[in-house]
């Protein structure tokens, strides 16, 4: 779980969650897990798994003490103690393994598929990458008696306390109720105290969930806590993902004039320019050898209109006048658009009107 590097009070917190805080997070690999219901789900796996291997736990290590006792290790001895040694403690060492091998493998297994359910699938190398902080005495010190650190201290003592006052009730009284076993059979009394552990387990396991169900709630709100941000974090946030305002402004303004300047340039290869007559202009251009339609490459008003129209007398491109043409042209084709279907015929007329002035004038 990610630590709270910063005291943040709650009111100056926003509600909402920074999802690029998040992303942040996890690829740093720092996700919220609770490591006591973690923990909790290997205890309780090697633990069964204990119980189911019983059977097999007992007759390994009964076989073991029968060749040990039923051996003449005087004679045995004679050969060479060391050897002797060797052979038996090997022979417990298997004997281990093939009981330990299992219990470790499950508890490994669920304890890896707990927090898999919890954080997902992730990999970084960050929590592994060294931070020379970390080593810092001095910052080491300030976490040690840290008020979080103080909390977590109190709570783990807490837990110890109530769950070994739980073991010592439940023992006591299933000692105090137990039977005398002197002269039955080792097997009945390893069931009668194999079942008292069972019920000792079901118990201590009921504590432990209860203890780690309010770890991972804790947890929980304590990560989303951390990813919520103050007024300041949101700005510098906003200003690190869309860039600072003022350069933003300024890039818009630039592009908008690059844009306006692409516009007049354009004015001058128009085929005509349609006026409202002084507060719109809109230039057309057409090549029936190249386009299907006319296409505007320029429109304005007032100011620009008035610029367009002076580039236009520059450039000798004719203006017609025509306030409904020019308005529907204005309000419903942008900049680079053919003309649509509707508005062909009046848009022909002008342009027709255009190529007989031509004519005309050659």
């Amino acid at each position: 779980m990610a630590e709270n590097q910063d005291e943040r009070s709650r009111e100056d917190l926003s509600d909402e969650i920074s999802q690029h805080r998040l992303q942040e997070y996890r690829r740093k690999g720092m996700v919220f897990q609770s490591k006591e219901l973690s923990g909790l789900a290997v205890l309780i796996t090697a633990t069964v798994t204990t119980f189911m291997m019983s059977p097999h736990v007992s007759q390994t290590f009964a076989d073991l003490m029968t060749e040990v006792f039923k051996t003449d290790l005087s004679a045995r001895l004679d050969l060479g103690a060391p050897r002797v040694i060797r052979t038996y403690l090997l022979k417990s060492l298997v004997s281990m393994a093939t009981v330990l091998i299992p219990i470790c493998g499950a508890a490994f297994v669920v304890g890896g598929l707990a927090s898999f359910l919890q954080v997902g699938s992730i990999f970084s190398w960050d929590p592994i990458t060294p931070d020379f902080e970390k080593i810092n005495p001095i910052s080491g010190f300030k976490r040690l008696f840290s008020f979080r650190q103080v909390i977590e201290g109190l709570r783990i003592v807490f837990k110890m306390v109530v769950v070994l006052s739980l073991v010592y009730l439940l023992v006591k009284s299933y000692i105090l109720t137990s039977p005398v076993f002197l002269g039955h059979d080792l097997i009945a009394v390893g069931a009668y105290y194999g079942k008292i552990f069972k019920e000792i387990s079901m118990g201590l396991f009921a504590a432990l969930f209860v203890f780690a169900g309010f770890d991972f709630g804790y947890q929980r709100w304590e990560y989303m806590k951390n990813l919520r941000l103050t007024k300041q974090e949101a700005k510098q946030e906003h200003k690190e993902q869309d860039g600072d305002p003022q350069i933003r402004s300024r890039i818009r303004a630039i592009q908008r004039e690059m844009s306006r300047r692409r516009m007049m340039q354009a004015i001058k290869k128009a085929d005509v320019i349609i006026t409202n007559p002084t507060h719109i202009a809109v230039a057309i251009v057409y090549d029936r050898n190249v386009m299907s339609a006319p296409k505007v490459v320029a429109k304005g008003a007032d100011l620009i209109a008035q610029k367009m129209k002076d580039i236009a007398r520059e450039s000798g491109v004719p203006m017609v006048e025509n306030v409904p043409l020019a308005r529907a042209l204005f309000k419903s084709v942008k900049v680079g658009q053919v003309v649509p279907r509707a508005l062909y015929q009046a848009v022909a007329e002008v342009l027709a009107y255009v190529y007989r002035l031509r004519k005309r004038n050659m």
